[in-house]
């Protein structure tokens, strides 16, 4: 007995690059094409009606982000693969892609074997990140820690008093929750944002949030 075919979908706004890859994909013997679209909604319609195993989405559409277009799929479906092919590789552009609910990611400077083989791969359950991409994201994971280092070598009063800041407090409140005179606080704050070289407050909250200390504050 002859085993279905995997099912695929397309969904990227250049109809010749669709056409290329329905010929790479259709050259294997066990891959079916089923539908290929060039914007976001077509694409999510398209994902309802045939629940394809595979969908290989584009970020850069027409009408809606590609991460909008994941989102909304993820939301009606979590058993079709969604494999990005993107003409980024940075790490502003793969994280979103991962946090939007992807399984894998792929440059389209990559080789075709490289869709190829991450179809394979996503089928058993596993994610694929092409190594361009899988860098990104390691750089981000070291940026994260690197920061969250800087947090940590500060002394507690001054880790107390930057994560209040951040979260938006004054240097009255600061003072009344940590039992110290504004003054005091507004001291600590400052020599906190010294030793990490930040200038604004807008540079504090941006710091808090790649350091992920916004939620740290407990008393």
């Amino acid at each position: 007995m002859t085993e279905a075919p995997i099912t695929i979908l397309l969904v990227d706004d250049h109809k010749v690059l669709r056409d290329g890859l329905r010929a790479l994909l259709e050259s294997e013997p066990d891959l079916k094409v089923v539908s290929d679209v060039g914007s976001g909604a077509a694409g999510i319609a398209a994902a309802r009606t045939w629940r394809p195993d595979i969908i290989v989405m584009d970020l850069g559409l027409p009408d809606m982000s590609g991460l909008d277009a994941i989102r909304t799929i993820r939301q009606e479906n979590d058993t079709s693969r969604i494999i990005v092919l993107s003409m980024h590789s940075r790490r502003e552009f793969v994280i979103p892609a991962i946090e939007a609910g992807c399984d894998g990611y792929i440059p389209k400077s990559s080789t075709h074997t490289s869709l190829l083989q991450a179809i394979r791969v996503v089928l058993t359950g596993e994610r694929y990140l092409h190594p361009t991409a899988a860098t990104a994201l390691m750089e981000s994971l070291t940026n994260k820690l690197t920061e969250l280092e800087q947090y940590e070598s500060l002394s507690e009063r001054e880790q107390e008093v930057l994560q209040l800041a951040a979260m938006g407090y004054s240097s009255r409140e600061i003072g009344d929750k940590l039992i110290i005179s504004p003054k005091t606080a507004d001291t600590y704050r400052q020599r906190a944002m010294e030793k990490l070289h930040l200038e604004h407050r807008t540079d504090l909250i941006k710091f808090a949030v790649r350091a992920g200390i916004l939620d740290a504050y407990k008393k």
